[in-house]
């Protein structure tokens, strides 16, 4: 099976970024298991003030500080995948008296990473190789075991997504090996 790695694109370089969502929010939270526990938060936050300034542009995928999805892209994924469990964030150009909403998502966490993948020596990924059987048939998951938030979609997934017209979504083909029995079939 193929998959693809979900980012953000880095062509848009006016892309709103909230100011203030990665102290608000934990990363520890955003789990299957504790998501739940945002349930009677208010989340809402400004986009960064150069933003307002430059008329900053809403994407559908926001990947800094804390991973967002739009309400459109959000849409799209709950129909490709039942596991998914989404908790609501609004955006705020003050400026322009705009508002818009997007999503925190916790996804399945799989340990997926096949021992042919090369680390940075600070631990950080380098180059991500999925393995196959480990993987499953997740339509979506999110990477687990490393430090970086890394979700990958299914070839389906993909597909559905690159027949839309989403803003500042990139999507990379990731190597895929089938292991068994530590090695390569």
């Amino acid at each position: 099976m193929s998959y693809f790695i979900i980012s953000q694109d880095e062509r848009f370089v006016h892309a709103v970024e909230p100011d203030g969502i990665s102290r608000a929010v934990p990363r520890e939270l955003l789990t299957l298991e504790r998501i739940g526990e945002m349930d009677d938060w208010v989340l809402q936050f400004p986009i960064k003030e150069q933003q307002r300034l430059q008329g900053g542009l809403f994407v559908d995928f926001i990947q800094h500080p804390v991973t967002l999805w739009s309400d459109r892209l959000k849409s799209l994924l709950v129909r490709c995948s039942k596991k998914l469990k989404f908790q609501p964030v609004v955006l705020t150009d003050l400026k322009r008296l705009r508002q818009e909403p997007y999503w925190l998502m916790a996804a399945p966490e799989v340990h997926c990473l096949s021992n042919e993948s090369e680390f940075h020596k600070d631990g950080s990924l380098k180059r991500p190789v999925i393995d196959e059987r480990m993987a499953g048939l997740q339509p979506m998951m999110k990477v687990g075991g490393i430090r970086e938030d890394l979700f990958i979609v299914s070839l389906g997934v993909a597909e559905s997504i690159l027949r839309r017209d989403f803003i500042g979504v990139r999507l990379t083909r990731i190597e895929g090996i089938y292991e068994e029995n530590g090695g390569i079939a």
